[in-house]
């Protein structure tokens, strides 16, 4: 970014290491203090702690028996008297339907289905970022690593990251906000969004969205500063996290095709040397990556989610993972999603499908009524960051999950630093109102943390009323 449009008071959006390490200690404690007696053991889906020990010693594959049979990608090999042998999963067992790895599918006669011998190798489907960075931990405490610590650390260096973009935007003159509304924001991000309560579970699903608003925070960090070669290994990390931030790359290809909210001139060598330096470490952590896919499930494109539950999720099988079909269920979920209230105790009752992401934090209602937007570097950054949130978003919109079992929306965490910075853009001060809303966010958030997989009786499993 050009730095002719800094205020002239930028020294005002400095911030000394006493005043970072607060905010580290002080989001760590709040972490720590909703995350209760869940830090004194680890949690019950420790699956990147499984998969740490597998790279520790060199393979894909889980070693030993899983601790239970939730989210674990299943192939089981069938060895047949012919001597043949087949890896995959039963489309249907009762007809002898077996789909191997390829996607074809077999028919076994029933004395062949019958003598059949069956193996089985357990993986780790989700991406593996915050495995690698569990292993040095495993390494010295082993399997009975503590991924809840893990990720109440993460979250509060999350809040750090945000402190230092929302500081960023205010030096590159982006907001004129105070540092006092800025603290609003921060507490905003942090404490009254999806980010409070999925940061105090530990658990596969939570863990991986805390890791990937670490690297996504860095990834906007570094567009901004337009060091390109950071934010291709911020972008990389993060896809190697949370599968949906590969999308994310729509905001590093607004920098490099429209710097300044302008057309780049493909004759500006500075445009080529960006954007090389940018893809390097995308394409090789890409590569890794659909090696690995490869190497476990013989298509590279296939990271294992058609494995889950051995294959025998109706809704993947008829559909996919992604598809038009989910389409108004995740609209639902992620707008009109809300609570049933009762006239007797417990008085509110959530869906494990979430809430509305509107009613569990209203300040993104704001959005909908932008502030000016002051030259055209301004411009470019509100087009770029709501384009890169709806590529994000649309990618969550047609999976075959609306984010079940959570409180509220969680797949608002993959854009989230995007949003942020849409809230703190072009704004001079906060109203009391906006201040309301961030206040309920905290609060519900809050109420989400205490509750959420602990307070069984204020849920249920259920999606609209008949």
């Amino acid at each position: 970014m050009s730095h002719s449009d800094q205020p002239a008071d930028a020294t005002a959006y400095r911030s000394s290491w006493s005043v970072t390490a607060a905010i580290f200690i002080l989001s760590l404690l709040v972490f720590g203090a909703f995350a209760g007696g869940r830090l004194r053991q680890q949690s019950t889906d420790p699956h990147f702690v499984y998969l740490a020990d597998s790279y520790l010693h060199g393979t894909l594959e889980v070693r030993g028996a899983p601790p239970h049979g939730n989210d674990w990608a299943t192939v089981e090999t069938l060895h047949l008297r012919s001597g043949q042998e087949l890896k995959g999963f039963w489309w249907n067992k009762g007809q002898r339907k077996f789909m191997d790895l390829r996607g074809r599918l077999y028919v076994l006669d029933a004395a062949e289905a019958r003598t059949a011998k069956s193996t089985f190798a357990n993986y780790v489907s989700f991406p593996p970022m915050p495995a690698v960075l569990m292993m040095p931990f495993v390494a010295v405490w082993g399997m009975a690593f503590n991924d809840v610590l893990f990720t109440v650390a993460m979250a509060a260096l999350n809040v750090v990251l945000a402190w230092g973009l929302l500081l960023q935007l205010g030096r590159l003159g982006h907001t004129r906000l105070s540092r006092g509304d800025l603290g609003w924001l921060l507490a905003l991000f942090g404490f009254g969004t999806a980010h409070l309560w999925c940061s105090v579970l530990g658990q596969v699903w939570f863990t991986a969205l805390v890791v990937g608003v670490t690297f996504n925070l860095f990834y906007v960090r570094a567009i901004l500063a337009r060091r390109f070669f950071w934010a291709g290994v911020a972008l990389a990390c993060g896809f190697a996290a949370r599968t949906p931030l590969l999308y994310a790359a729509v905001f590093a290809a607004a920098a490099l095709f429209f710097p300044a909210g302008r057309l780049a001139s493909l004759r500006d060598r500075r445009f080529w040397r960006d954007g090389l330096l940018f893809a390097a470490a995308p394409l090789v952590v890409g590569l890794l990556l659909m090696a690995a896919n490869q190497a476990r499930f013989e298509r590279l494109g296939e990271f294992g989610h058609t494995y889950l539950a051995n294959g025998q999720l109706d809704r993947i099988k008829q559909w996919g993972l992604f598809n038009y079909h989910f389409l108004s269920r995740n609209l639902a979920a992620m707008f009109a999603l809300l609570p049933k209230l009762q006239p007797e105790a417990p008085y509110i009752i959530v869906s494990k499908h979430g809430l509305a992401i509107w009613l569990t934090t209203p300040a993104f209602l704001y959005l909908l009524w932008p502030t000016a937007r002051e030259g055209a570097e301004n411009r470019w950054l509100h087009r770029a960051a709501w384009a890169t949130i709806a590529a994000i978003a649309t990618s969550h919109l047609f999976y075959q999950n609306t984010g079940w079992e959570q409180f509220g929306y969680r797949f608002q965490m993959d854009y989230l630093p995007f949003l942020l910075v849409l809230l703190a853009q072009g704004r001079d001060r906060l109203s009391w109102l906006f201040k309301l809303a961030i206040i309920w966010g905290i609060a519900a958030n809050a109420f989400g943390a205490v509750t959420f997989k602990r307070a069984g009786r204020f849920y249920d499993n259920w999606f609209f009323e008949e």
